[in-house]
């Protein structure tokens, strides 16, 4: 609106001076351009009247190192003598704008944790710049960061597993991340579908992951806990599962394959707060040993000194809802 403001201002001086000089031309481009900004305010206030933007976000729950989808549905009136341009804010450095019919923008949070995504900033703005006016568009929207798992975490070997040889017990349906080499192609070749082998658990017990966040009062040592662990049951889920143990857990879970047990422990790791309650195992089954002690404390020194990624505007952190998933 000031640029707006300005070229009135400005017609209307070039108007005094046209008539302090008797000068017709001055006088013409002073109601030009006082016509031309006239012109941009009506077709912006007319666009905004009878807009309509609706924004949804088809997926909440999405790992560290993927986008999130938010989707804008844009209708509005037809075409009006000055276009009207609509867009949208994603990031500081500008405006990003939205096709006929709306479009789709990617954010990425890169944040493990539960978040909520503020109403987007909209703007209408003529196709001169003259006039501009600002929308807000959405709810706010819990969203659920997952840690992303570090797979060079070290798991040492089942004490009385054979190396390469697991205990199979059968197939099963496919589950997408499960490991190529589980995969049973003989059964694709005979026309019955993507399977893979169902590995039975050793007979010595499935191992154990104890994820510790006490003793640290540091979110970067958390997220690294966090990512540490994912790591380690999703590589011990592909070779016949383990149990885990995390902070306040009296009872440890046990994860044999990608499906409904990881996902709830992978919720649970997006959760995690510093100076949590230890988690203290209780007895250990039959030839059940710790295989990993994930412990915040023991955070590496550069993951300590990593500044955290900055958030996509309109990101805040869902402090009240961080004990449960959206």
């Amino acid at each position: 609106m000031k640029r707006a403001a300005g070229l009135v201002l400005g017609a209307v001086v070039l108007a005094v001076v046209a008539g302090a000089l008797a000068s017709l031309a001055l006088f013409a481009l002073a109601i030009g351009l006082l016509l031309v900004t006239l012109a941009a305010g009506v077709s912006v206030a007319l666009a905004a009247r009878h807009l309509a933007v609706t924004r949804s976000i088809p997926q909440r729950e999405v790992g560290e190192d993927q986008p999130i989808g938010v989707c804008f549905q844009v209708r509005g009136p037809g075409r009006l003598p000055v276009p009207v341009h609509l867009e949208a804010q994603v990031d500081t450095d500008g405006w990003v704008p939205l096709g006929e019919g709306g479009g789709r923008l990617r954010l990425l949070v890169g944040r493990r944790g539960a978040w909520r995504l503020e109403p987007s900033r909209l703007r209408l703005r003529d196709g001169l710049g003259i006039v501009q006016r600002s929308l807000v568009v959405g709810r706010p929207e819990p969203l659920l960061i997952l840690p992303a798992p570090d797979l060079r975490v070290p798991i040492p070997p089942r004490p009385d597993a054979r190396a390469g040889d697991p205990d199979l017990d059968g197939l099963e349906p496919y589950v997408p991340g499960t490991p190529i080499n589980r995969v049973h192609w003989p059964a694709l070749a005979r026309g019955a579908g993507l399977q893979q082998r169902r590995l039975a658990a050793p007979a010595a017990g499935l191992p154990l992951v104890v994820v510790d966040t006490a003793d640290s009062g540091d979110p970067r040592a958390v997220d690294w806990a966090a990512r540490t662990a994912a790591g380690a049951i999703l590589r011990l889920a592909g070779t016949g599962g383990c149990r885990v143990l995390l902070p306040g857990d009296q009872v440890a879970t046990t994860v044999t394959d990608l499906t409904a047990a990881w996902r709830g422990v992978h919720r649970r790791l997006a959760l995690l707060q510093p100076a949590g309650p230890a988690a203290r195992p209780g007895p250990l089954e039959a030839g059940e040993v710790p295989v990993l002690n994930v412990r915040a404390a023991h955070a590496p020194a550069e993951v300590l000194g990593a500044p955290p990624r900055p958030l996509p505007p309109g990101m805040v952190a869902a402090a009240t809802e961080r004990g449960a998933g959206p």
